[in-house]
């Protein structure tokens, strides 16, 4: 009776602690997220109206900073107001010009171009300039020469006041989208970091490297143009190149993916995808960096190869989608597909009319919609794939290794099948040895079957030593082992291997006391694409028996 009430006691006090720390953490978290994303204007001022040109004309920013006529002329507008608290500083941001400020005709802040490496454009560029105390009103000048001669500037985020006001407001509107791209920037390095692990203990396929690969990309892509970056760390031409290899690297990433879960005509036409996304990044990277021709006006390809990416990635979250076992993995990608096409078809309705400012939000919604069908089956998959090892673990020697040898047996072989049979749809060199070990039987019948167990095990230990690396052994019954070879160069492992293996018998029959002769037959075959995996087992099958014939024809002689 007292075991119970301390149980339930335990319980209890376990249960309301994790509800305390939960409620203490969920409090704070909201507190400050509530004060970092609330609109309070606090002491700052909107100079996004009230500018006028040289001519005392009203001027809307929203016609600033693109070319008029020769780019290389500046243009300028004008500000009047009143200072009156030393601490206000002038920030905004301009995208694809330079930018000098004056403060009643005196030069206060030069925009310096950037170096050809990283093309004509300084991108998304913060400015911030302490304006100093004065009680006479001061006329602010915005001199602007835009960058290119068929690209809209622009200046907007413009603000007078306090610093820590200023970048409160900033950040506002900008946290959430930010914390949610550097999180799946994150993921996609935790994808690609642990696809050796996986690949090495659970046999997965390359389709976890190609995805992590992809959320990088779009990650990287996405959280530049958040344009915190640049407001924290400056050095925005550094930010911008990133911006536009991100942006040309996320048709490759995602056309590598899709070649790799896609079949047929789809398959084929995902890999000519992807070599044109390859050659395309290629390209505009030795030209922007040469300075021969910038990124800026090889966009309308990256554009292209992103509209097209379009069908693709619907395809693709589809075989995902067929894939899934649980009606609420299902249900969930359906309704992020939904999303997925809504969002980009907005995108280009905004992009073809013109309406540059937000159509980058949906593009990044889109992908990131996309991103998550693939993180949600990806996750679930890796989940499922961590929580077999662990069974695994417990019941290894029973389901997938022989008793007798510790080499994979027939049912592990089956499980293997599948990643062996992708790789040869995949045009990967693929080994395929068969082994059979030649006077079993007269061993078992004259020796006893402990010698023949002898054999068998000797047999084991010779394949584990002779194929250490990239080839995996198989027990497929009595006296028949199957070893497959997936390194780039199958032919110099095979090699390196019946090499071995020929020393290791040498070295077993050399002892006197073993009772048996140590005789083993094979037959190899090499897979590019030009056979399945059957095929290939039954022509290496047909080798090892003239082998087996020819060892034995030897031995009476």
């Amino acid at each position: 009776m007292i075991s119970k009430i301390q149980a339930g006691l335990y319980k209890f006090k376990h249960t309301l602690v994790i509800i305390t720390f939960a409620l203490v953490a969920l409090i704070i978290s909201f507190s400050f997220i509530e004060k970092l994303l609330s609109r309070e204007p606090y002491s700052i001022i909107s100079l996004e109206k009230s500018w006028k040109d040289e001519n005392g004309v009203p001027f809307s920013l929203e016609n600033f900073g693109s070319a008029s006529g020769d780019p290389n002329l500046p243009q300028r507008i004008y500000f009047n107001t009143t200072i009156k608290d030393i601490n206000t500083v002038l920030v905004f941001r301009s995208r694809n010009c330079y930018t000098n400020i004056y403060i009643n005709g005196t030069l206060l802040e030069e925009d310096k171009p950037v170096k050809r490496l990283y093309g004509t454009s300084p991108g998304s560029r913060w400015h911030m300039s302490a304006l100093g105390f004065t009680d006479k009103p001061v006329e602010i000048c915005l001199e602007v020469t835009a960058c290119f001669g068929n690209a809209h500037g622009l200046i907007d985020n413009i603000y007078l006041g306090k610093a820590s006001d200023i970048l409160r407001q900033v950040m506002s509107g900008r946290f959430v989208d930010f914390t949610v791209n550097v999180f799946l920037m994150i993921i996609g390095l935790i994808l690609i970091g642990s696809y050796g692990y996986m690949k090495k203990h659970f046999k997965i396929s390359a389709d976890l490297i190609f995805l992590g690969l992809a959320t990088f990309f779009c990650a990287v892509w996405s959280s530049t143009e958040s344009l915190l970056w640049q407001f924290f760390f400056g050095h925005s031409e550094v930010v911008h190149l990133c911006e536009y290899l991100a942006l040309a690297a996320i048709p490759l990433s995602f056309g590598l993916l899709a070649s790799r879960r896609l079949k047929g005509w789809e398959r084929i036409f995902t890999n000519v995808y992807s070599i044109i996304g390859c050659i395309n990044l290629i390209v505009i990277s030795v030209l922007n960096v040469t300075g021969i021709w910038e990124f800026h006006y090889s966009l309308p390809l990256t554009h292209l190869l992103l509209v097209i990416l379009i069908p693709i990635m619907v395809r693709l979250v589809l075989s995902y989608t067929n894939e899934a076992s649980q009606g609420s993995h299902r249900a969930i990608i359906i309704l992020l597909l939904c999303i997925l096409v809504i969002c980009i078809a907005t995108s280009l309705f905004k992009y073809i009319t013109g309406s540059y400012q937000n159509y980058s939000t949906y593009v990044r919604t889109a992908l990131l919609c996309f991103l998550l069908c693939l993180i949600i089956f990806q996750l679930n998959l890796l989940v499922n794939t961590f929580s077999k090892g662990l069974k695994a673990d417990m019941l290894h020697d029973l389901a997938l290794k022989d008793y007798m040898t510790g080499l994979f047996n027939r049912t592990a072989f089956a499980e293997h099948r599948y990643e062996y049979e992708h790789l040869i749809a995949s045009f990967s060199p693929l080994g395929v040895i068969q082994f059979d070990v030649n006077n079993l039987k007269k061993v078992n019948d004259t020796l006893g079957h402990e010698k023949g167990d002898q054999m068998i095990k000797a047999v084991a230990e010779g394949l584990k030593q002779s194929f250490p690396a990239n080839a995996c052994s198989y027990r497929m019954g009595g006296d028949e082992f199957l070893t497959i070879i997936t390194d780039r160069d199958p032919d110099t492992v095979y090699q390196k291997g019946i090499d071995a293996l020929t020393a290791y018998c040498q070295e077993q029959n050399a002892q006197p006391d073993l009772g048996f002769k140590l005789q083993i037959a094979h037959g190899y075959l090499m897979i590019k694409g030009n056979l399945s995996l059957e095929e290939a087992m039954e022509e290496a099958d047909g080798m090892m028996y003239e082998n087996k014939r020819m060892l034995k024809s030897e031995q009476k002689s």
